[in-house]
């Protein structure tokens, strides 16, 4: 499996899955091995409600550039201890049976929500590492995911999505997009200043529930 670069120590317990690491243990990396036998590194979130959860994206500032390409996306990108893209090679190993999703955001008001999903997988590479979320519940107001369900993954290189025009060059991101979104985690990370960032890093209806698009101060993606 492919690595994602740490520039710190990172604890030598190595683990199936984040449910593995003692009671008691911090957040941090850890190492995962798969069932094949591969292994890549994995931030454990001890904290989160309902944890342990393995992180498969997190963004809290404009450190990283989540605009890439096909292959950037696929081995994944950024820095495990802040802003970083898990990887869809990783991310379909993750899932190879469905998980629980929890997105947690944070929006420039100080607005904090919660999305989980029953059910998270995603395909491998020679079907686009195709989307299928369903169960949606938590206290944020609209379930923006459903609208990607069932979607393959789209960069600026690999058009996947069924609009005529490519979606992750509109927008600026990597994504299960369809035509083209409602929800644009990997878009840009603008501030939100109250205008209309479309191509910004966003959830429709989050935070204010009269505005359909608000860029994000924070997201984070999580699994278990």
């Amino acid at each position: 499996m492919k690595r994602i670069p740490n520039t710190i120590s990172f604890p030598v317990l190595v683990i199936r899955n984040c449910s593995d690491v003692p009671k008691g243990s911090p957040s941090g990396i850890y190492i995962l091995t798969t069932t094949e036998g591969g292994r890549f590194k994995i931030f454990c979130d001890m904290d989160a409600p309902s944890g342990p959860w393995a992180v498969i994206q997190r963004r809290t500032s404009r450190d990283v550039d989540f605009y890439r390409n096909w292959a950037s996306y696929k081995v994944g990108f950024g820095d495990l201890l802040g802003n970083f893209w898990i990887g869809n090679d990783n991310l379909h190993v993750l899932t190879s049976t469905p998980r629980i999703l929890r997105v947690e955001l944070e929006g420039w008001d100080g607005t904090k929500g919660y999305a989980e999903y029953s059910t998270f997988q995603v395909a491998n590479e020679d079907q686009n590492y195709r989307l299928s979320v369903q169960g949606f519940s938590g206290n944020i107001s609209y379930d923006a995911l459903a609208y990607h369900n069932g979607y393959q993954f789209t960069t600026y290189d690999r058009d996947n999505d069924i609009r005529g025009e490519n979606c992750a060059e509109l927008y600026r991101g990597g994504w299960w997009y369809k035509r083209c979104y409602d929800a644009n985690l990997n878009g840009l990370y603008p501030i939100d200043n109250g205008n209309t960032e479309l191509e910004s890093m966003t959830w429709w209806y989050f935070p204010d529930t009269n505005r359909a698009v608000s860029p994000l101060k924070k997201s984070k993606m999580m699994i278990r």
